[in-house]
């Protein structure tokens, strides 16, 4: 015996639902044109950001290595939430290397990792944390280092600033984004550090910037 079935969606205009949590009833979504739609509808990092809780921090000018780096770090965020709280999920960093003197300048490898916890909560370097959705000010639990000296060998290569080879007088910047994609999860009490190295680096110095996502994320192990 054959039954007729019906499928219901909603059909979604410039102004999509704003549906409350958990409701487990609720119609798919068509467009105009009866698409049923199953992809995303913002850019892949919007729908992050717009929840609120994403930063950036922009450390201050350092000199880097000359070789593989061991314990001293540039630029380190501190993650102070409880156990039970918040963990930083690294988004993307920047290095931006400030060059003095072109007929020095080699590639610049950029390191970074996991310091696990428990870490004894540092001094703030007070560096400003700015909201990457807007909001006024941060709130959050996070300590900024400029400088670490004590930090774990545990290094590893995350990418490039690449040559400047035109020969500039004065200063002139280079600089690589490097998208980590959420590849470092900072529990609390643990934290994440940069640092950079090239063969010749009294040349010049590197600035950092660190944006992350702060959510509650479940460990596993």
């Amino acid at each position: 015996m054959f039954s007729l079935q019906k499928i219901c969606g909603r059909i979604r205009g410039p102004e999509p639902g704003n549906y409350p949590e958990n409701r487990e009833e609720e119609e798919v979504h068509l467009n105009n044109a009866g698409d049923f739609l199953v992809s995303q509808g913002l850019p892949s990092k919007a729908e992050i950001v717009r929840m609120g809780n994403s930063w950036q921090v922009l450390g201050a000018a350092s000199t880097g290595l000359t070789a593989v780096p061991s314990t001293a770090g540039l630029l380190t965020i501190w993650n102070g939430e409880q156990g039970n709280g918040n963990h930083l999920v690294i988004d993307s960093v920047q290095a931006t290397k400030v060059i003095i003197d072109v007929t020095t300048n080699d590639l610049a490898t950029v390191w970074a990792q996991i310091i696990r916890p428990p870490m004894a909560a540092p001094t703030d370097a007070a560096l400003t944390i700015r909201s990457l959705s807007g909001r006024y000010s941060y709130g959050g639990r996070v300590r900024t280092v400029a400088s670490s000296t004590t930090l774990a060998n545990r290094w590893e290569a995350i990418g490039q600033v690449p040559n400047q080879t035109a020969a500039i007088a004065g200063s002139a910047w280079v600089q690589a984004g490097i998208d980590l994609l959420g590849r470092f999860i900072v529990p609390p009490g643990g934290a994440f550090t940069l640092t950079a190295s090239e063969v010749t680096a009294t040349a010049s110095t590197f600035r950092f910037a660190i944006r992350w996502h702060e959510v509650l994320a479940a460990l596993v192990g």
